[in-house]
């Protein structure tokens, strides 16, 4: 069957896909850091299926359509056989409906949507690419800030040129670590409950905590080596793809943040560290909050 054929893409292929990806993105960019400009960064709708999950979770712009359309009609354009899986288009309804082993983009076109309506600068581009269903490339894009991160699989990740190579930070213990987590305000009394815990154990132990918002820069900065550790429960592939190779690539470790096992992208849950001494203390305490996933298939990802 056409949806089971496995996919021959060399390393040059990769990189050619790779390559063009960075150039889309960074167009978008430009179109994220006029929105904001010009105050054309407003809330238009209010995505129902979310809303449980956090006021973060339930926005949308009319940037974050035009960003992912931009995406995907450039990338499709030059890559003809490629599929695709993004947030507010193919993904509208919160179901994703189809996932080969086809060539697919994973994309998210803002990623920390409140904070863009809001003119917070922490805003980013995420698109991952799975080949056979494995991670192989990934971008994140923070235009505001000029940070672009990047990695390929078994080559390495790196920020803004090959010549900045990312490694993360190998912190061991968690009194020095920095800790990134999300605060779901607007989240059903389950949810906020269990980040509220996860949060109080962390005050009392972690060196500091933080709660910048777009979960696919916040996983990335694990990678980046500018925190210690990231963990989410209930975002979606489309927020995870490319930080969890970024993270993977600059020799961190990347979890289901329930049992500790290896990562699943569909599961909507993941614990990013910089080092598997760190995630174990974490694993002990983190409390877990359960969401349906984006796929029943369970798959590994690296």
């Amino acid at each position: 069957m056409e949806e089971d054929k496995v996919w021959d893409v060399s390393d040059d292929d990769v990189e050619k896909f790779l390559s063009e990806a960075i150039r889309l993105v960074e167009e978008c960019g430009e179109i994220i850091k006029e929105a904001v400009a010009k105050q054309n960064n407003r809330e238009i709708d209010q995505k129902e299926e979310n809303a449980s999950e956090g006021h973060g979770s339930a926005v949308l712009t009319e940037t974050d359509m035009k960003v992912e359309q931009l995406l995907i009609k450039g990338l499709s354009g030059k890559f003809t056989d490629h599929k695709f899986i993004g947030e507010e288009n193919v993904s509208k309804d919160g179901l994703i409906k189809s996932y080969t082993n086809a060539p697919t983009w994973i994309i998210d076109p803002i990623d920390g949507t409140m904070n863009f309506i809001h003119s917070n600068p922490l805003v980013c581009t995420s698109i991952g690419l799975t080949i056979n269903k494995k991670l192989v490339a990934g971008v994140v894009n923070c235009p505001l800030v000029g940070l672009l991160y990047s990695a390929i699989r078994n080559k390495g990740a790196w920020l803004n040129s090959r010549d900045n190579k990312l490694k993360v930070s190998g912190v061991k213990d968690i009194s020095k670590a920095l800790m990134v987590m999300e605060l779901p305000v607007g989240a059903n009394k389950e949810k906020k409950s269990v980040a509220q815990a996860n949060l109080d154990i962390m005050m009392d132990r972690a060196h500091a905590v933080r709660c910048p918002g777009p979960a696919a820069l916040d996983i990335t900065w694990v990678g980046a080596g500018s925190a210690d550790s990231y963990f989410h429960f209930g975002i979606h592939c489309w927020d995870m793809a490319a930080g969890a190779l970024i993270v993977k690539e600059a020799g961190g470790v990347v979890l289901d943040p329930s049992s500790g096992q290896e990562f699943d992208l569909m599961s909507r849950d993941i614990l990013v560290c910089s080092s598997q001494q760190l995630a174990d203390q974490i694993l002990s305490f983190l409390k877990s909050y359960k969401t349906e996933r984006d796929m029943d298939e369970k798959l590994v990802y690296f």
